[in-house]
């Protein structure tokens, strides 16, 4: 039997990066509640009706729509000329109420944008600067209780050897916030270390981050800055923990255009064996032919309900500018059933665009 969720969401927007041009980056927030229906029961409906449109050749992956005015814009202080996107560096969203952003650039500079109050403060460099794909992950309750009262502390991990490649973001005694130098992966030391093209990881137990080479699997802890390697496997795709399904949930890449699954049993106790991956739901629809997908990213809005935003590329063949690109936000809902867990698909919205930055 299927249990219906009226809970609201606990995010009110999604936010995304874009670039400009020149060096130029903008700020714009999505309202998710676009992507819901108001009840379950109303998308159970929407679900079925879908699946007859389906059989009578009927495909829609939301209406293209304008796109949110930026809220601020904001410019790295060094561009590379040759190559544009090379100027942005690490961004990720933390805090108590996942209501800041951290911005920087690849020289090391950040500053914090504050969503609630629309401020931007300026903020310590990095020790080295990180790339967008580095490891990002905040608001770990024990590594918070461990280094302050408040509630921010954000982990920066570069995959690409160097120096200073691992960094917290947290106050000092003063009160200041300051970057803190945390000891490096032990992985970088071995000879045959490849850089993954997209690193995995996943928070374990509020306190343990646990990342994947391209060969094996590796746990810091935060409270005690240990690092220990858990086995000679590698976590399937990027996962978050969810405390209402009481498992890690997350997409299973290169499976166009998406596919959920969750992982259970996941212990960063060395010698675990890989945790237990079971497909929840995955999309359905039949793309049209001049569809590519490029990547795609899942974001938690909180009460079990998760945005799935798919990139693509539309080809018009040989003509000029033969190509666009697309970017369509999807709102999921995981609800329990019996026997397990099932994705509910509610409603998506599409943008002649690509964003640099989801979160």
């Amino acid at each position: 039997m299927l249990k219906m969720s009226c809970q609201k969401l606990s995010r009110q927007y999604l936010h995304l990066v874009m670039s400009e041009g020149r060096g130029l980056y903008s700020l714009r927030h999505l309202d998710v509640s676009k992507l819901f229906y108001p009840s379950t029961p109303e998308a159970l409906d929407a679900e079925a009706q879908a699946k007859t449109k389906k059989k009578n050749g009927i495909n829609k992956i939301g209406s293209i729509t304008g796109l949110p005015r930026p809220s601020m814009y904001f410019q790295p202080s060094q561009r590379v000329e040759s190559c544009p996107l090379s100027s942005i560096g690490a961004i990720a969203l933390f805090g108590e109420n996942k209501n800041k952003i951290l911005l920087s650039d690849n020289t090391g500079h950040t500053c914090i944008y504050n969503t609630d109050p629309q401020s931007l403060i300026v903020t310590p460099n990095l020790k080295s600067p990180k790339a967008t794909d580095c490891v990002a992950v905040s608001n770990l309750g024990a590594a918070t209780r461990a280094m302050s009262d408040d509630h921010t502390n954000l982990f920066l991990m570069d995959m690409h050897p160097g120096s200073c490649c691992f960094e917290v973001l947290t106050y000092d005694s003063t009160g200041k916030l300051c970057w803190g130098a945390l000891p490096p992966p032990p992985f970088f030391k071995d000879w045959e270390y490849k850089v993954p093209l997209m690193p995995d990881f996943t928070v374990v137990d509020n306190s343990r981050i646990c990342v994947s080479t391209t060969t094996a699997t590796y746990s810091f802890d935060t409270v005690t800055h240990e690092w220990n390697k858990v086995g000679d496997w590698v976590l399937p795709f990027r996962a978050e923990y969810i405390p209402e399904l009481r498992l890690w949930l997350g997409l299973l890449p290169d499976s166009g255009p998406y596919d959920l699954c969750t992982l259970d049993n996941l212990s960063t106790t060395p010698g675990s064996p890989p945790p237990t991956m079971q497909h929840i739901g995955e999309e359905e629809s039949e793309l049209p032919e001049n569809w590519s997908q490029l990547v795609h990213d899942l974001v938690n809005l909180g009460s079990g309900k998760f945005c799935i935003a798919n990139n693509f590329i539309l080809n018009f063949g040989e003509v000029r500018r033969s190509w666009i690109p697309v970017t369509v936000f999807t709102g999921v809902e995981v609800l329990p059933v019996e026997g397990g867990i099932r994705m509910l698909k509610h409603k998506s919205k599409s943008f002649r665009t690509e964003f640099e930055v989801v979160l």
